[in-house]
Formats: C-alpha cells, structure tokens, sequence
C-alpha cells in the first residue's frame, strides 16, 4: 500500500513539473515569438505605408528614414548603457577600496568598444539602409520573402560546408517557404 502510494505521489509530482515545464516553454518562448512576429510585421508595415506615400508631390526618402530610425536607435541604446553604467557606479561605490581609483579611470562608458566594435556597427547600418530601400521599392511582404529565403539558404550551406544533416522540421519549414514562395509569385495580386 506504501509502495502504490509513493508511486502515485512520484507520478504527481512528475506531472506537475511536466506541466509547469511546458507552460515555462510557452510563456518564455512560444509567446515572446509571436509577440516579435506581431511587432516585427506592424512595423514592417507601418515602414513600408511611410516611404511609399506620397504628400502632394514629395516623396519620401529612404536614405533620410534611415537616418531618423538609427537616431532613434542610437538615443535609445545611449539611454540603456548611460542607465547601466550609473547603476554600475552606484554598485561601485558602496563596495569603493583604496584601489578603486585606479580601475575608475578604466570604467568608463566605451570601455570594452574595439576597433571590431564597428564591424557589426557598420554591418548593421548597411542592413538598415538596404532594408529601406527594399521597403521603399518592393514592399515589407517581398522583404520578408527575402528574409525568410536567406535563412534557408543558410540552412542549406550550413548541410553543405558544415556537414550538419538537416532536421525533420527544417526540411518541413524549407518545402514550406518555397511553396508559400511560388504561390505569391505566380500568383500576383492585382
């Protein structure tokens, strides 16, 4: 009677962590992915009714859109590294030895930046600014084709170079886009 009560108990509790496991997986992964997905289509939307309306005879700029998105950008991550780098101060200087003046002078705002530091700078303005120009000439709809035919095109040279097989769900997902993919382009709406 022991020995069935203990399983019943073992079987409960393996239950219960089974089940706050899978609402772990949705809360902390399902749903911050749709929520992306929502946000990252909106705004792909929004961007591409901005650059290809026109007001009277102007048209507006890709290149000057750019620039005011990386602005906003730059004003928010400011914001975010001055933020932490006060809160950083803060911690410091209730834990401050004899020493501390020395690293004081190594601790500031920029001090991890490298010359590397612009590649992805760089990298990521030149997307940003390509980005528009998609937008601005094909739509957000084209662009998330392209986006989406990029990865399986890395899906693909990573099972060529990398010699890593392809899962069930990659080859699923791949027939998927390029379905999807014909479908919108022999198909074009009027």
């Amino acid at each position: 009677s022991i020995s069935k009560t203990s399983k019943y108990f073992n079987h409960e509790i393996r239950q219960t962590q089974y089940n706050r496991n899978r609402r772990h997986k949705f809360f902390f992964g399902v749903l911050p992915c749709l929520g992306a997905t929502l946000l990252s289509g909106l705004a792909g939307a929004l961007s591409q009714r901005s650059l290809q309306t026109q007001v009277a005879s102007m048209e507006r700029s890709a290149y000057f859109y750019t620039v005011e998105i990386s602005f906003l950008s730059a004003v928010c991550l400011g914001i975010s590294m001055c933020m932490n780098w006060s809160w950083q101060q803060r911690h410091n200087s209730s834990n401050e030895k004899p020493d501390s003046l020395v690293s004081e002078k190594r601790n500031h705002l920029f001090h991890h930046w490298t010359v590397g530091t612009l590649l992805p700078i760089t990298t990521k303005a030149t997307a940003g600014l390509l980005t528009a120009l998609v937008h601005r000439h094909l739509g957000s709809v084209i662009k998330g084709f392209a986006l989406t035919l990029g990865l399986v095109f890395s899906a693909l040279l990573q099972f060529i170079f990398e010699d890593k097989e392809l899962t069930s769900g990659q080859m699923v997902g791949t027939s998927l886009v390029l379905f999807s993919s014909w479908l919108h382009f022999t198909n074009p709406s009027n």
